[in-house]
């Protein structure tokens, strides 16, 4: 049996090093590689510390590769589940002029938030992450077949 986790990691890992090189400049790489170098921290932060981690280490744009390489992949179930969280308790931080930084948002965290965000961590771990991990491996790189394409200065 495989373990798409690993071949997930050590696959995506490549696209989100390519970013690193780039210094975070996600215009240096094409559509795909913004998806899977999103894609990769999304699988990393979530199984770390939760949605909460991953929006708040990387932050809206981020997110929107990450959603645009499911809607891609057609991983509906992880989509609906990510889009719900986020108009439902991170959508609200906006435009809040308390915040600095993307990390100043769990300090104004409500209960209900935090519950809605375990919620959708468990869901994650339990029913989503090994299907995403076997439909994005498979989507980049068993049918695109996508390798990392070097940064032009």
């Amino acid at each position: 049996m495989e373990d798409y986790g690993m071949l997930w990691d050590d696959y995506s890992m490549e696209f989100h090093a390519k970013l690193v090189d780039s210094n975070g400049d996600w215009t240096k790489l094409d559509n795909d590689e913004q998806e899977i170098a999103a894609l990769w921290k999304l699988f990393v932060d979530i199984n770390n510390g939760g949605f909460i981690q991953f929006f708040c280490n990387w932050g809206y744009p981020c997110l929107c590769y990450a959603m645009r390489g499911l809607e891609r992949m057609e991983d509906t179930s992880l989509y609906d589940l990510l889009s719900d969280t986020y108009y439902a308790v991170l959508e609200k931080f906006k435009d809040d002029t308390r915040l600095t930084a993307y990390w100043d948002i769990p300090e104004y965290l409500t209960d209900e938030d935090e519950e809605r965000l375990n919620a959708a961590d468990t869901q994650f771990y339990e029913t989503e992450c090994e299907r995403f991990t076997k439909m994005a491996y498979e989507f980049y790189h068993q049918t695109l077949k996508k390798t990392v394409t070097p940064i032009n200065d």
